[in-house]
């Protein structure tokens, strides 16, 4: 992915539109599309809001908004998407690395300081990092230009049952699944050698069966389609 001149320019962006700009940003890097009805549920509000904000978002030319159709962003919206991107996991990096806060709360917190961070200190902390590529969930951070580093990994609940590959990225939105990792000593994926990390069978509850390491856990198939692994390696 190249999308240039992230750090150039600043447009102002308000919290919720943020909300909505990533989002669809994280569908569109998992391949998935969903409509207002699924948005709506995933932030909680009615459909017509989401239609509001979808709407707006097609005014700034950020979002493309058709009838009936699933919101797509459009490359200056995916620009915008990936600052915000940029900003917030180089952010999270530098609290976790340079100032020790455990890796299952920098979340939260960036999300009160990212607002009133300027551009020039952002890039600071990069050079300060000596410009990291991952974070320490495992995320990408695009670099200045935009560019995502390259990665080969795929949700957890896509490997074939007993395959296997090493830990690489997690999406922190799971309570459990970081309390899961923080128990076996996971801290920061971004510096993590990697671990061992197997898929084993489906429960008869519906849940799947794992193992991370030298445990076994059982997850909801939800919570394991936030664990990214390398395949085979």
């Amino acid at each position: 992915m190249d999308v240039r001149g992230v750090a150039s320019h600043r447009p102002k962006v308000s919290p919720s539109a943020e909300e909505y700009l990533l989002t669809l940003f994280r569908l569109e890097s998992t391949g998935e599309q969903v409509g207002s009805s699924q948005l709506a549920k995933m932030f909680g509000v009615k459909a017509p809001s989401v239609t509001g904000m979808i709407r707006r978002l097609h005014q700034r030319g950020w979002v493309r908004y058709r009838r009936y159709r699933p919101p797509e962003l459009t490359p200056e919206g995916r620009n915008v998407a990936v600052r915000l991107i940029r900003r917030h996991r180089l952010l999270e990096t530098f609290l976790a690395r340079e100032l020790d806060v455990p890796w299952d709360e920098v979340h939260e917190e960036v999300q009160i300081l990212e607002h009133a961070v300027s551009d020039r200190l952002i890039e600071r902390i990069d050079q300060k990092l000596d410009h990291p590529e991952f974070d320490p969930h495992g995320d990408p951070i695009p670099d200045e230009e935009g560019r995502m580093p390259d990665h080969n990994l795929v949700p957890l609940p896509r490997l074939e049952e007993g395959q296997g590959g090493m830990l690489k990225r997690v999406d922190n939105r799971s309570r459990h699944l970081m309390s899961v990792l923080k128990d076996m000593g996971v801290r920061d994926i971004g510096q993590f050698p990697g671990m061992r990390i197997q898929r084993k069978a489906d429960r008869n509850n519906g849940k799947l069966a794992i193992q991370i390491g030298d445990r076994e856990v059982d997850l909801d198939r939800e919570v394991a389609r936030l664990i990214w692994v390398e395949p085979g390696s």
